[in-house]
């Protein structure tokens, strides 16, 4: 004979103390579930700073390993050279220009030959234009050229 605390359920007999159970451990997931979703959150957010913080490290590293190299005057004097043309007295300095780019550049500029004349006077189609735009009673999309029925 079933006790007074359970119910049956068909075969199945669930006691009032499962069913208090299952219904605290559904209440935990669904109090858990948004804190479980921001902790993952958090940590994505997290992997992705510090990578950004070892890529900050490495350029630091590259700035300090640049800047010890100006403690060398070899390279002090080779980087004088090359961007201040700097020269030893009694040297002689030479500069290169490459104007072949700007001669290439010079012929594709060169205007053709054969020269179109327009169709017509461009005062003539403006007022034309501005005559058209004040005097119309259409919608601006239905006077634009290529939206009409053609």
């Amino acid at each position: 004979m079933p006790s007074s605390n359970d119910v049956a359920l068909g075969q199945l007999r669930v006691s009032w103390l499962l069913l208090v159970v299952v219904g605290l451990v559904v209440a935990g997931f669904v109090v858990l579930a948004p804190t479980v979703g921001l902790l993952l959150e958090q940590r994505r957010d997290i992997a992705a700073l510090e990578a950004q913080v070892a890529e900050q490290h490495a350029n630091v590293e590259s700035l300090e390993a640049e800047a010890a190299r100006w403690d060398d005057p070899a390279y002090i004097e080779a980087q004088a050279r090359d961007r201040l043309f700097f020269v030893y007295p009694g040297e002689t300095s030479f500069v290169l220009l490459d104007d072949r780019s700007a001669l290439e550049t010079a012929s594709e500029a060169v205007p053709s030959a054969s020269l179109e004349a327009p169709s017509d006077d461009w005062t003539t189609a403006a007022a034309s234009s501005f005559l058209l735009a004040g005097l119309t009673t259409q919608a601006p999309s239905d006077t634009a050229p290529g939206t009409g029925d053609e």
